[in-house]
């Protein structure tokens, strides 16, 4: 039979509320994989951001490195990069007679990123400290060269800028180091100059050649610079020390990129089932509407599956439609749901293939549920058995049960080792989703037998209550159908943001442990001896500790200042009740170290009186003694400041008053976050989608409201026709669509809190260090839903009581 082809799109205009809900629908599909798509190819290009973001900028581009060769071997070699440098061994350079330890160097354009304290021009440029020891002054003439002074700049110290960077370790001394063993360079304006040098000077030179150039954006410009360097240096020959950061880098983001694709695949799969069960209540909805049409055109000869394919005449343009606006939207929203906006060369055409791939199978759903239900409706009787006997629920329970053994065994999924990135188990991963899922399921069961028993309530005494609950078993179905998206929605939110914030305070919290304060430095002896002052500008925040093998002196007034504390008061209470008992000292016992008096090199006998399960530096193992109890503060091993300022504050306080510090910590850099933003970066994706489900239960509420305008206009005119206050049918709508959202807020909470209280402390990237991730605060996060849903009830509520207000009687009863 031939079918009405043209007049099927339009006959579509007729319900305009079934093709606003198809779009939606495939719209709400087609952002999950195209923002899944996006997310994973960004997820990529941020974890290459980050692991630059902790290299030299110089390094990145593979380098070489040499020494041991003459200093004219060494200029010829530094010439064939774009950046080299070449430098002589450590000597004595000779101005005045008063001969102090130096090195020449030259590196194109160093001149002009040194701070110049005194001259200027083209000659040698002296360090300050070697112009202090050696009473040089400009216009100074080297011994045994003709090489004169011209400039005298403020010593490289630690942090240095990123055009310092790969130098450091060459340019930056060891003060607290042996005569010789480190000092600053003597620069020469141009690399002929240093042929110019005494004959001490022109054996056993360093070498260093660097290619400057822009960080790659993508995981694929990255690789091509990789390869392209490489072989670059290849074609030089060199027998040069090779190195190439940005391999590591590459395979880290890659690592990355594939654990936040495989653990947010099944997540997606399940949106998109639930998405095309959306599609499939669609387009039974259009077949009940369209029911008289399609009985005549099945009478006429139609087959059910021609009638299938009459619903994608109607159907089939809203669907592509929306499923492109999701990958619009899911474009344009990229910059709130992932952690970067750079995607990789052809990740949009990646992404448009998965939303034309769920198109296609929303049209394929449209075809065959609509055969189906003509089937079922003009051939053959419904079958008494249904899906919904089946108790889903204990089925998501059991994979829940799986999915905790497998992460209480074995966390994210592998044994692992410092640096190394988690490869995510996504059996683990998903065990607060699907404990999320399971309540849900069974809220949604334990409803429907509710609304099923309902009609035995006699509340008339309670008339706004009574009508609420009459209505909501009158709409047994998609009551049920949006408390099940509700509850998804909220536990999908809270889960994501637990997990997420709980790995943004873990890697906070345990890079504290590490360090043990915001920023660290050591220093010499003399400031614990007394003869060097603290700057007063680090009084109040900075605080001296020494360290010996296991064990931690402490000032008990100032180590609370300083120091990163879970509890400072108690501690500081502890510390200070240490005392010195002839020779022994009273110590603080952490964590599993033995509980007996222990010696320990440069300290005295430590008896332990307290214990504490962890500490800054010490982790859950050491001792910790006040620094009174200790006589000679020249025994303990090392000096350190630990500072609550940022480093570069610390720093810069310290080179005003001229103290030598090294071995700067910095909690910001010191541990590789990127094991943690992979898990945070996933679990946002995760909240991501609870919106996105959100989004869908508040439609889905208002659009049934709207369906059933006619209905609530009849019965409401007629109740207050019949004499109830306008304010009692507003209490009862209140309480029809608040039970609901009430139902909905309070079951996802309790389900995803509980199940992400259980799962966030196994979910460690570095179970290594303490503390393990924690839940985070989550009173701000449930104060926002509970605003968003009580936002949406008022509305909800005031859609049905616009039909009453504006409905005319006799318009009704005709």
């Amino acid at each position: 039979m031939q079918l009405p082809w043209r007049a099927a799109p339009r006959a579509a205009l007729s319900s305009p509320l079934t093709l606003l809900v198809s779009i939606a629908t495939t719209l709400l599909l087609g952002f999950v994989v195209a923002a899944a798509a996006l997310h994973s190819s960004s997820a990529g290009s941020a974890a290459l951001a980050y692991q630059q973001s902790r290299m030299c900028p110089h390094s990145v581009h593979p380098s070489l490195d040499g020494d041991g060769m003459p200093l004219a071997a060494a200029v010829e070699m530094a010439a064939r990069s774009d950046l080299g440098a070449a430098y002589t061994p450590i000597g004595r350079p000779d101005f005045n007679g008063l001969a102090t330890y130096g090195r020449f160097g030259h590196r194109p354009d160093a001149l002009s990123h040194l701070t110049v304290v005194q001259g200027g021009g083209t000659g040698l440029w002296v360090p300050q400290t070697i112009a202090t020891a050696a009473r040089v002054q400009i216009g100074d003439r080297l011994t045994g060269s003709s090489l004169v002074v011209t400039a005298i700049y403020a010593d490289l110290a630690q942090p240095v800028s990123g055009w310092w960077c790969s130098e450091a370790k060459t340019v930056v001394p060891n003060p607290l180091g042996g005569d010789g063993a480190s000092t600053s360079v003597i620069w020469v304006a141009s690399s002929s100059d240093l042929a110019l040098l005494p004959p001490e000077f022109t054996g056993y030179a360093t070498v260093s050649l660097r290619f400057p150039v822009e960080p790659p954006a993508t995981l694929a410009e990255a690789e091509a610079l990789r390869d392209k360097g490489n072989a670059r240096l290849t074609s030089l020959g060199l027998s040069l020390t090779r190195t190439d950061l940005l391999s590591g880098a590459i395979t880290a983001a890659r690592t990355a990129e594939r654990n936040v694709s495989s653990a947010l695949l099944p997540l997606v799969i399940i949106s998109v089932l639930v998405g095309l069960a959306g599609v499939g209540t669609v387009t039974v909805q259009w077949a009940q509407r369209r029911h008289s049409e399609l009985r005549l055109l099945w009478v006429r000869g139609a087959s059910p599956l021609s009638l299938g394919f009459r619903g994608v005449l109607e159907l089939g343009l809203p669907l592509v439609l929306g499923g492109l606006l999701g990958l619009v939207a899911a474009r344009l929203l990229l910059p709130l749901y992932a952690p970067g906006v750079v995607l990789a060369a052809g990740t949009l055409w990646v992404a448009l293939g998965f939303v034309l791939a769920v198109v296609v199978l929303s049209l394929a759903v449209t075809v065959l549920v609509a055969a189906w239900r003509a089937h079922r409706t003009f051939q053959t009787q419904a079958r008494t058995r249904r899906l919904s006997l089946v108790p889903w629920e204990l089925v998501v329970a059991g994979l829940a049960v799986v999915a905790w053994v497998r992460l209480s065994h074995n966390g994210l999924g592998t044994a692992l080792k410092p640096g190394s990135l988690p490869r995510v188990d996504v059996a683990a991963l998903a065990f607060p989703l699907l404990v999320v899922l399971a309540a849900a399921l069974l809220a949604t069961r334990l409803l429907r037998w509710s609304l099923a028993w309902s009609h035995h309530v006699r509340w008339w005494r309670v008339p706004a209550a009574q009508l609420a609950v009459r209505r909501l078993a009158a709409a047994a179905g998609p009551v049920t159908g949006v408390l099940l998206v509700g509850v998804l929605a909220v536990g999908t939110i809270a889960v994501g943001s637990a997990v997420a914030g709980a790995q943004q305070s873990a890697l906070d919290s345990k890079s504290g442990v590490f360090v043990g304060a915001n920023s660290t430095v050591q220093v010499s002896q003399d400031i614990a001896l007394g003869r060097v002052a603290l700057p007063s500008s680090l009084r109040g925040n900075t605080t001296l500790v020494g360290v010996s093998t296991g064990a931690l002196v402490v000032d008990p007034v100032t180590f609370t200042d300083a120091a990163v504390l879970s509890d400072a008061p108690a501690v500081r209470s502890l510390l200070s009740g240490l005392r010195r008992d002839g020779e022994m000292a009273q110590a603080v016992r952490i964590g599993r170290s033995a509980n007996q008096e222990i010696r320990v090199p440069g300290l005295p006998l430590l008896k332990p009186v307290a214990s504490l399960p962890s500490f800054p530096k010490l982790g859950t193992r050491g001792y910790v003694v006040a620094r009174d109890s200790v006589p000679a503060a020249e025994q303990v091993g090392s000096w350190h400041l630990w500072s609550s300022l940022p480093l570069s504050a610390l720093t810069s306080a310290l080179q005003a008053e001229g103290i030598h510090y090294t071995n700067v910590a910095d909690r910001g850099r010191v541990l590789d976050g990127l094991p943690f933003l992979t898990v945070e970066w996933t679990f946002g994706f995760v909240a991501a989608i609870g919106v996105v489900l959100a989004v869908v239960a508040a439609v889905a509420l208002l659009l049934a409201v709207e369906v059933r305008r006619r209905q609530n206009a009849v019965s409401g005119a007629l109740s207050t026709r019949m004499g109830m206050r306008p304010s009692v049918l507003w209490s009862s709508h209140l309480l029809e669509v608040g039970a609901l959202a009430l139902l909905a807020l309070g079951i996802g909470s309790v389900a995803s809190f509980m199940s992400a209280g259980a799962a966030v402390p196994r979910l460690d990237p570095a179970p290594w260090l303490n503390p393990a991730p924690m839940l985070p605060d989550l009173l701000p996060l449930l104060g926002s839903m509970v605003t968003c849903g009580a936002l949406v009830v008022v509305v909800a509520a005031w859609l049905a009581l616009r039909g009453v207000r504006t409905a005319r009687m006799g318009e009704l009863l005709r």
